[in-house]
């Protein structure tokens, strides 16, 4: 789940109207994006077009780094926890276009995914890329490189893409590359979060009643886009994808890495989570989406 940050959004105008923060181009859509808030060198504007949110990357004073310890210590729960039933839904779908089929998945992290598959479905061809090094698997090849930059000898049937493109500056160049390598006719699948989810909505509220923790933690550097339904369909149709299916749903909550310091014990923290993740699964306002698509 790990691209390489790189701060793409031009400044459209020189100041705003208060003359002092610039007014950005947004990521997804290039509409004026203005200034709605920040601590520490974090900088979030929002769209006034598609509502998309992001960080101004240019403000981040040291990027977040992808080392070994960002799998097992940083976000020990999340890898120690894969989504299986994601995993489960993805593995029928991609049965279902292809038996055979070959596939990338990009920002593989640890390969959880591609295992999967390679247990459930052996005539699986599976190739997993990312900046961080994985011990060799059987029937796996892993990749240690920069997808967006990486010369791959041929295409994909499906392209794959789990918890990455919030990590990514320029998405509309990374959506392109996954168009790119997927084979005509071939499937598309894209994972991430869901900025108008309800856990999301609570972190704003919870920030204006003065408990920020929650909110820095969802919008802190290792997340440089936060997606909303309808922008992340609009940034995969303009590049060139069909959405055939939406799938709105949580992550295991077991999987959920929660602050030490963040001013409450973790038991509270890890409930007042499992709650809004039952009602953003009632409400249809998930923590994340996973969209399927097809190459045209």
């Amino acid at each position: 789940m790990t691209i390489s940050q790189v701060s793409c959004h031009p400044t459209i105008e020189t100041e705003s109207a208060s003359g002092e923060i610039p007014v950005l181009a947004c990521p997804v859509c290039n509409a004026h994006s203005q200034f709605e808030s920040g601590f520490s060198d974090i900088r979030l504007y929002r769209c006034a077009a598609c509502e998309h949110c992001f960080t101004d990357g240019g403000r981040i004073a040291r990027p977040e780094a992808y080392g070994p310890e960002y799998y097992s210590l940083v976000h020990r729960n999340w890898f120690n926890n894969p989504h299986t039933a994601l995993f489960q839904r993805m593995c029928e779908a991609i049965v279902a276009h292809k038996p055979n089929a070959s596939v990338l998945d990009v920002g593989c992290g640890n390969g959880d995914l591609l295992k999967y598959l390679r247990a459930k479905e052996p005539d699986l061809s599976l190739t997993g890329i990312d900046l961080c090094p994985n011990l060799p698997v059987t029937r796996i090849e892993f990749i240690r490189d920069n997808f967006l930059t990486y010369e791959f000898p041929g295409t994909f049937d499906v392209v794959t893409s789990l918890e990455t493109i919030e990590h990514v500056a320029d998405v509309q160049h990374f959506t392109r590359r996954l168009l790119e390598l997927c084979n005509p006719g071939g499937l598309v699948i894209v994972n991430t979060i869901n900025e108008q989810s309800v856990l999301y909505e609570v972190a704003r509220r919870l920030k204006k009643a003065g408990f920020a923790a929650p909110f820095e933690r969802l919008y802190s550097k290792h997340h440089l886009n936060h997606f909303n339904i309808s922008s992340l369909r609009h940034l995969l149709e303009a590049s060139g994808l069909t959405v055939v299916k939406l799938l709105r749903h949580n992550v295991p909550l077991a999987a959920v890495d929660l602050e030490a310091s963040s001013g409450l014990p973790t038991t509270i923290l890890r409930t007042g989570v499992w709650g809004t993740f039952a009602v953003g699964k009632i409400t249809g306002k998930t923590y994340l989406q996973t969209v399927f698509c097809k190459r045209r």
